[in-house]
């Protein structure tokens, strides 16, 4: 009785407080959810490998993949007001260029990702957003403005912008990165084994590709979640003819036609699957 009385002196928001502080559905301002991209690699629905054993039809030629890369960038979820909510990371400064070529700094904060499907690494941690309702997704294919012109020799090794050593994934100060990579041997002889060398590596501000996909969806405290995109190769190559010697190498600006093939085919290319519980880990 005695601590009945004592209950009964306090202000009443602390008896408020004092009734709901162990009820763990009680929300409130500041909640947030980890989202992770999940984007899964396909080939006209079937997993892609890059075994090259695993052969793929692309227009009655017979196909393989070594390579298959990408990079995403300034994504951002669409809040149901209409404001969006953009991914960062931890800063790093780096030397760049700017537009008129001058020597610069350039401070990266963006949570870039760089794609690597050809290793099976599907998933990547994005980070912490504010719990509540959305209605899609936004990205970029490539990297943007001075981001494009940084010095990748003097980026760190854990950053993705920095140069890689397995597969090159940056030309020069100029001509920037490597938005798409993705190589593989043909048949150049029509007995359905796969033999000769074919590439497909698309980068420069012409070929920056904005993807937006609508979805409505809600994110809860504490329930970690995967956006699940899929990106199907066959339709980013479907326009491209390899039986054709000459649109077996594309570095860009050497073979134009097959970079405006694979150019317009990127955000049909990509698509969005769902918003679900997390399955795992990322990177």
């Amino acid at each position: 009785m005695k601590a009945f009385s004592t209950l009964l002196l306090l202000p009443l928001f602390v008896v408020a407080l004092l009734l709901t502080g162990c009820d763990s559905t009680v929300t409130g301002e500041g909640e947030t959810t980890t989202v992770t991209l999940f984007l899964q690699p396909v080939f006209d629905g079937a997993p892609l490998s890059s075994d090259l054993s695993t052969v793929y039809d692309l227009n009655g030629t017979a196909i393989s993949f070594t390579s298959a890369r990408m990079y995403i960038s300034e994504i951002e979820l669409v809040k149901a007001d209409g404001s969006t909510v953009p991914f960062e990371t931890e800063p790093i400064t780096v030397p760049a260029k700017d537009a008129n070529d001058n020597d610069i700094t350039h401070t990266v904060t963006d949570k870039i990702v760089l794609v690597k499907h050809d290793l099976g690494t599907h998933k990547y941690v994005l980070g912490d957003v504010e719990s509540g309702e959305y209605t899609g997704v936004r990205y970029k294919v490539g990297i943007a403005g001075t981001t494009n012109r940084v010095d990748a020799s003097q980026v760190p090794a854990n950053h993705p912008l920095a140069k890689q050593t397995d597969r090159n994934n940056h030309w020069s100060w100029s001509a920037g990165y490597q938005f798409v990579r993705v190589d593989g041997l043909v048949d150049s002889d029509s007995d359905g084994t796969p033999d000769e060398v074919w590439e497909t590596h698309l980068g420069t501000a012409n070929f920056l590709t904005d993807v937006e996909s609508s979805l409505d969806f809600d994110l809860t405290d504490e329930e970690a979640v995967d956006v699940h995109i899929m990106l199907d190769y066959k339709s980013l190559m479907q326009d491209v003819d390899l039986s054709d010697p000459d649109q077996r190498l594309c570095h860009t600006a050497d073979n134009l036609p097959v970079a405006n093939k694979v150019g317009s085919r990127i955000s049909s290319s990509l698509m969005l699957h769902g918003v679900h519980e997390s399955t795992g880990s990322g990177h």
